[in-house]
This record gives structure tokens, sequence and C-alpha cells, in this order.
């Protein structure tokens, strides 16, 4: 199989088991990425795929052996409703606690943007949570670019409130209060893991814009967690404070299929 027709199958792949809300994303036997730069195809081919539309990067700098987290957002924001649908298991729902950038205007691919220059293509910063769901089996052992290639666990981003953008930026940490009931409230101070929220930004747009993929206005950029991985109850009303910035106040639901 040449190598541009593989990477057709594993975006089609891909995409129709996120689609049908509860597929297994395992490789079909055979279908291996080799590279960041396959992960990059896969991702662009995804986005065409899925009518040319990406809503938006879940980005975080790389690590120290230089490993990249980056994904497209395929699925249109959910904007602070009360309820919030999403999949699940077990009557779970897993979200991670992040501030979210929201550009108001085009980013054209193939340029190199300043800090400054980004800065100025921000119109908007925003409580958020990502919703995430694994979509591999537990058997299965994905590769990391394989874990990119599906979007990093990403099934969506639920935007709260809107925050000033200077207070945003000295967010390094935020102490979270989650309340739900039947549950003690909880209490930590989150840390987030790029030490500001907007230092992946800064990387992550240059790098897609060097990569040839063009930003667009509205499109949300989230940057990682202040809390890694949280776990809370479906069908009950959920408050989360990220102290001295605002809440969030939402029920998650089960999607419909």
């Amino acid at each position: 199989m040449e190598k541009s027709e593989k990477f057709r199958h594993i975006a089609g792949h891909l995409l129709s088991k996120r689609e049908s809300g509860n597929g297994v994303s395992d490789f079909p036997e055979g279908l291996t990425l080799d590279a960041i730069e396959d992960v990059l195809a896969i991702q662009k081919l995804m986005i065409k795929l899925n009518d040319e539309t990406v809503y938006g990067w879940k980005c975080m700098l790389p690590s120290s052996n230089g490993a990249i987290t980056l994904a497209p957002l395929l699925h249109k924001p959910i904007s602070a409703t009360k309820n919030c649908p999403l999949n699940t298991k077990n009557n779970k729902a897993l979200i991670e606690p992040e501030i979210a950038f929201i550009l108001n205007k085009d980013l054209w691919a193939l340029k190199e943007y300043t800090n400054e220059q980004i800065d100025n293509a921000i119109g908007s910063a925003h409580l958020a949570l990502e919703l995430i769901e694994n979509r591999f089996c537990e058997q299965y052992v994905a590769t990391q670019f394989e874990k990119l290639a599906d979007g990093l666990s990403n099934q969506g981003v639920y935007i709260g409130p809107e925050v000033r953008l200077e207070k945003a930026y000295k967010s390094n940490n935020i102490t979270l209060i989650v309340k739900q009931e039947g549950h003690k409230s909880s209490n930590v101070i989150g840390q987030h893991p790029g030490d500001l929220p907007q230092k992946p930004l800064y990387w992550a747009i240059n790098f897609l814009s060097a990569n040839g993929f063009k930003l667009e206005k509205n499109q949300v950029f989230i940057t990682g967690s202040y809390n890694g991985l949280m776990e809370v109850d479906i069908n009950k009303d959920v408050q989360i404070i990220y102290e001295g910035l605002g809440e969030i106040h939402v029920k998650f639901e089960k999607k419909l299929t």
C-alpha cells in the first residue's frame, strides 16, 4: 500500500470511529505511523474529511525529549450551556480544567509570528473544560504517533465564562474547587504544565504555520490542564471554581448516538 493511500485509510478509520460515538480507534493490522510528519499528514486529511473544518487546537509545549503534543479540535465547542452532552462510560464524565484562547483574526500559513503579533490575534480568554474520551481498547498499546493522530483523546471543549486576558496570562497556578451533589467538595492548587497558559500557544501557532496550517478567526486553543484528568458524575450539577477567575456551572449528560 502506498503511503498516501495508507494515510487516507487511517484518517477515514479514525474519523469514522470518532463519529460513531462508541468506536474503537485501534489501528488495523499492518498500518503504522513512523514520524510526526506522518501524523501531520493524517491530521490534514482528517480536517479535509471533516468538511474542511477545524475548530481549534489542543497543544502543549514539546517535552524535554522533543515529543509533540498537538491535535485538531474537530467538534464544535460547546459554549456555556447548562447541559453538556458527551460520550461517556460508567456514567462518568472525563474532563480537564483549562484556559481557552480564541483568535480574533486569521493567521496565514508559512509565516513566523512574534509573541506580540500572537497576543494581538487573541480576542478573548475563557475558562474551559476539555472533554476526554479514550477511544483505544484497554488491551491495545497505542504508540504516541497513533495517539496524536487520534486527537489525544479529545472529544470536544466546553467554553465557559470569559476571563480578562491579562489575568489569564498570569495564571501559572489556580486554586480549583469542585462541588457536586453527593460528593464532598475538593480543593486543589492546579499548576499549568507550560508554566503560563500562553506559552504553548506561542509555540503551537508558529509550528502549525511552518507546517502549512492556516489558522482562522474564532478557532480555539487549549494549552494544558491545571489538574490532569478529572472524573465527575453525569446527570448531576457540577460547579468548578477557578479561584480569582470565575466558575463553571454545568451538568454533563450522555450524548445520544
